[in-house]
């Protein structure tokens, strides 16, 4: 509405030759004082099947411990990763939604009706968790939201949907399929779909959402590309045969960064720049 308004307004006074000293006093008086550009609301959130490796992001000494597990721990860890929201706003996050990816699996509970677990190394949080259509995760965030600066550290699980799991035990003795392969393809290879390769590095990928109390936008979506990972034969009930044999590494996974909408400002702004160069052009066409 605002960039209508403004453009019908230039240009009804451009045959009076004066639309660059209006476009000029709009400019000033909208980002004059008192109308600074808001800060545009942005998160991160992290994965890793261990809670102290996103604890200890870049430190060697913990890698090395963590990679001293047994596979069979490995497996279930994977089953039921970590998920680190990030708040790098000014504004507060009330909710994290979180979609499944592959479509023949599903949240399930961590814990009697809820979908999530707060983790020991952010405690206080006040988490709620649901899971309406076993797609998409919804975690509720309490007494305020999550704050400027704050991150918190919660566990989730995921099932199998019942009319893909005789497939799936087929293949596999566990029922405990690795979020590399749910939530995003290892090295672009859809194990579920007899090994092919997408050529879409985002196709039937996961989508992390974090909605915001305030500011512009309101909800801000990143999703999650195919990984490149090194040790991508361990996987499901595919085991490593020991800790010392071939320890596969502990890494952390992100969504690519979002491409932050253009500000109502900016858009009224372009509008405005646009129709008067078109109508400059449209003059010095007529004249000549």
């Amino acid at each position: 509405m605002i960039s209508r308004t403004l453009s019908i307004l230039i240009t009804r006074v451009c045959s009076a030759g004066i639309a660059s000293a209006l476009l000029s006093s709009l400019v000033v008086g909208m980002i004059g004082p008192g109308a600074h550009a808001a800060t545009p609301n942005t998160f991160t959130v992290s994965l890793s099947e261990k809670e102290l490796k996103l604890n200890n992001p870049t430190d060697a000494a913990w890698d090395s411990w963590l990679m001293g597990d047994i596979g069979f721990q490995r497996m279930i860890e994977r089953n039921s990763p970590f998920v680190e929201l990030l708040n790098t706003s000014a504004n507060p996050i009330s909710q994290f939604h979180l979609t499944i990816g592959d479509n023949n699996f599903n949240f399930a509970p961590t814990s009697g009706t809820e979908f999530v677990t707060l983790g020991r190394t952010t405690p206080g949080f006040s988490l709620s968790s649901t899971a309406p259509s076993g797609d998409e995760l919804v975690v509720n965030i309490g007494n305020g939201g999550l704050q400027p600066g704050q991150r918190v550290r919660f566990k989730i699980k995921l099932g199998i949907d019942s009319d893909f799991k005789p497939t799936y035990e087929a293949l596999y003795d566990s029922s405990v399929p690795d979020f590399r392969t749910v939530l995003f393809d290892m090295n672009g290879i859809n194990v579920y779909d007899n090994n092919s390769i997408s050529k879409d590095p985002t196709a039937d990928n996961a989508v992390a959402t974090a909605v915001f109390l305030s500011g512009d936008p309101g909800s801000v979506s990143k999703v999650f590309e195919d990984e490149t990972v090194a040790d991508s034969q361990f996987f499901n009930s595919n085991l490593r045969g020991s800790c010392c044999c071939a320890p596969d590494h502990v890494l952390i996974f992100q969504p690519v960064p979002e491409i932050p909408e253009p500000s109502s400002f900016a858009l009224a702004m372009f509008s405005i720049t646009g129709l008067f160069l078109n109508l400059r052009s449209r003059r010095g066409r007529l004249a000549a």
